[in-house]
């Protein structure tokens, strides 16, 4: 056999001189030294980057079977980041082998507490028969995955959930692998039940953590929240490192009624790991929520200042901690904000809307109204053109121009806010008090009636013709609540399902289906990870292979 494959087994042979590689390293030294260890077992293949961007930029031109690269690389995104903007934007697949380099065993925590880790991480030095031991392990399990990613990909998930339990059967060196697969999937088709089922017999068997943590889940998303709190609580007495079940148990707290506990929660969460710019994120929005100005100040500035070359941050925060200080009444602080973020913020018409928001904001708290109006009138004819913000600051744009006079302006804007936000009490509640600071509650009463009746009625009588079997008619009712609130994620998939049915019973109508196409990924764009959006692309595959469709390649 060649020096260059390693044979396990009569049908796990890994040549490693096909293997296509990528080592990404800040320092040409070590970006020569890594290649000549790779080629020291058989990988010829080898492309080289020096930073992150150069990095992107290569993967998205070609295709690599695995990646090596530094966790440090010097300015800009490190290694880490590299890694969850890779993920996040769907530029390596799950076959794609990620391994991150150190010289400093402290990313051992960081990989511990990551939301996205590596396939495996090495500190340096090492040798090529340690590099190839552990490259040899990783592509020999992702080889026995390779048919579940591959009907992954294609959001078939049926497939990948039978192509597990053949896994299981075959080869039990991946059972572990392949059960909590198999969890994972069966979550995300919908199929609470069999998941509770499934994770309380590996829990049976060995009291695994991550085990314990799905069926938390499992439990959270049939609405039985008390029993995944109770297990979410004792998991974090057995295993209180495992960052990810203080996620998901203020997720419980949340759906609970009780902000303040997923607020403590997710306190504890970031003194154990503070870098995590979501887990910031989030702590920032409850705090904020629950009127902790100074903690919800303090997250958002952290997950600024940690998150400098994350994915993760979008203009959006830097809105979220104007909004603060200016609660705060900290102008200063504001204009310190707008200053230090000046470059990233005119980068985007999204980024040039928050600036234009916040500082009409500011020009009004600081009593200069003719300023606040020429910015907001920017802000105006930048959503025209096509940016857009988050609910919270179109809220304070309109309370702002409500202050300042432009009654009809404000009026209209919180009816815009309220129609895509119709089921959302928090957000409406904080319109109703706009409103009454204003002291024109009995208009706002009446704005907010009207907005939010609007909707729910093409919602209730589209969602009702379609269980009367009228689904041509309930499609024309829900895509016309999508024209209404194009930002209201349960409506849109209310209509995808509609589509979906209509088209399975009555017959294919392509251009509907694309439709259905647009809408299903923008719901995904909206409520990541939402616990319909599988089932949806499920349904999605079947028509299309019901109707002999060929799917669009995946992304």
């Amino acid at each position: 056999m060649a020096q260059n494959a390693v044979n396990r087994g009569n049908d796990e042979l890994i040549n490693y001189a096909a293997l296509r590689a990528l080592v990404v390293d800040d320092y040409p030294g070590m970006r020569s030294a890594l290649k000549l260890t790779l080629s020291n077992f058989g990988v010829t293949k080898i492309q080289m980057a020096g930073s992150a961007t150069e990095a992107i930029s290569r993967i998205q031109n070609n295709t690599f079977d695995f990646i090596l690269c530094d966790f440090n690389l010097g300015e800009g995104r490190d290694g880490q980041q590299l890694l969850e903007e890779l993920r996040h934007r769907g530029l390596i697949n799950l076959d794609t082998v990620f391994i991150m380099v150190t010289a400093e065993s402290i990313y051992e925590k960081v990989a511990a507490t990551a939301e996205l880790a590596p396939d495996d991480y090495m500190i340096k030095p090492f040798s090529a028969e340690v590099l190839r031991n552990r490259l040899e392990s990783i592509l020999l399990r992702k080889l026995a995955f390779k048919e579940i990613y591959r009907h992954f990909k294609e959001h078939d998930l049926v497939a990948a959930l039978h192509g597990c339990d053949r896994l299981i059967d075959s080869k039990p060196k991946y059972l572990v692998d392949a059960l909590r697969f198999k969890g994972e999937l069966l979550n995300a088709l919908g199929r609470f039940e069999e998941a509770e089922a499934l994770y309380r017999q590996i829990i049976n068997m060995r009291a695994i953590p991550w085990a314990r943590l799905g069926l938390a889940n499992a439990l959270h998303l049939q609405k039985k929240d008390a029993q995944a709190e109770e297990e979410l609580r004792d998991v974090l007495v057995q295993a209180p490192e495992m960052v990810a079940a203080y996620d998901m148990l203020a997720n419980v707290c949340l759906a609970r009624n009780d902000s303040a506990g997923a607020q403590a929660v997710l306190e504890q969460g970031v003194a154990i790991s503070g870098k995590t710019v979501r887990r910031q994120q989030k702590l920032g929005e409850i705090a904020h929520a629950n009127g902790d100005l100074e903690s919800a100040r303090k997250a958002y500035a952290t997950a600024l200042d940690k998150g400098r070359h994350s994915v993760f941050v979008t203009p959006t925060d830097y809105g979220n901690l104007c909004q603060v200080q200016l609660e705060q009444g900290d102008l200063k602080a504001v204009a310190e904000t707008l200053k230090n973020a000046k470059n990233i913020l005119q980068a985007s018409t999204d980024g040039q809307l928050v600036m234009a928001v916040v500082q009409g904001v500011a020009q009004q708290q600081a009593g200069k109204p003719e300023e606040a109006d020429k910015f907001l009138r920017e802000a105006a004819r930048l959503r025209s053109d096509g940016a857009s913000a988050d609910a919270p600051l179109l809220l304070k744009m309109a309370e702002t121009w409500m202050a300042g006079g432009q009654l009809e302006a404000a009026d209209s804007l919180i009816n815009e806010v309220a129609r895509n936000a119709h089921d959302s009490d928090v957000l409406l509640e904080k319109a109703k008090q706009i409103y009454l600071a204003a002291g024109r509650e009995d208009v706002g009463a009446s704005n907010l009636k009207a907005a939010t009746a609007d909707v729910r009625k093409l919602n209730n009588e589209g969602v009702l013709l379609a269980q009367k079997g009228e689904y041509r008619q309930a499609v024309d009712k829900l895509l016309a609540a999508c024209h209404e609130a194009p930002r209201n994620p349960r409506i849109i998939m209310n209509a995808v399902w509609v589509v979906l049915k209509c088209i399975d019973l009555e017959g294919m109508d392509e251009e509907l289906l694309e439709q259905a196409r647009r809408y299903l990924d923008e719901a995904a764009r909206q409520a990541p990870g939402h616990s319909r959006i599988a089932g949806l692309r499920l349904h999605m595959k079947e028509i299309e292979n019901k109707f002999g469709i060929r799917r669009r390649s995946a992304t």
